[in-house]
């Protein structure tokens, strides 16, 4: 019988789920989706490859909670920066773009993998998972007043990416911050 390193056996599993979410969510994040392996998770974690499957049946579902950790994780910070910015649209989407850029820096932002394959029932989660983290946006151009939300709103999202993409490649964080800023606001101040 292994022995449980938690006072119950619901705890113990618990605690090592977590594990091989974190251990999954730092493989991914240093190496890509290529190194989430079943096997290099369970090296890392200091279990048998076999231990992985009883908490992920697949890898696509491993890597589906690894991205899905990175969505949450990404929604928490975009929350903080908002609930601190008050309801000026100006400093809202200072706090949106600011929070997006902070995550892509420490290499955790999730629409990097975009084109990974998972499963069905993973692709439907994470679909959810960025519609949520999109929202507090679309509640920005909505703000604004813009006649066409919709578009207006994937135009300032592929703004944002792409000052993901440069921050992503190396760009100081500061300076694409604050020009990303300025642009969002000046096409929100005429929509």
């Amino acid at each position: 019988m292994p022995k449980i390193e938690a006072p119950t056996v619901a705890e113990h599993r618990a605690m090592r789920r977590r594990a091989v979410v974190d251990n999954a969510v730092a493989l991914l994040v240093a190496e890509g989706p290529a190194a989430l392996t079943p096997a290099a998770v369970a090296k890392m974690t200091g279990l048998a490859r076999t231990s992985v499957y009883q908490y992920f049946p697949t890898g696509g579902d491993l890597l589906g909670a690894a991205i899905e950790h990175l969505f949450v994780a990404s929604q928490a910070g975009l929350t903080a920066a908002l609930d601190g910015a008050g309801g000026d649209i100006d400093d809202r989407i200072a706090a949106y773009v600011r929070a997006t850029l902070e995550t892509a820096r420490r290499g955790h932002h999730p629409t990097r993998l975009v084109g990974v394959e998972l499963p069905a029932a993973c692709r439907a989660r994470l679909k959810e998972l960025h519609d949520e983290v999109s929202r507090p946006l679309r509640d920005i151009v909505i703000a604004s007043e813009a006649s066409d939300v919709d578009t207006t709103t994937a135009l300032a999202q592929g703004v944002i990416n792409g000052a993901v993409i440069l921050v992503e490649h190396g760009a100081d964080l500061e300076h694409t911050a604050d020009e990303t800023v300025l642009f969002l606001q000046r096409a929100l101040s005429r929509a």
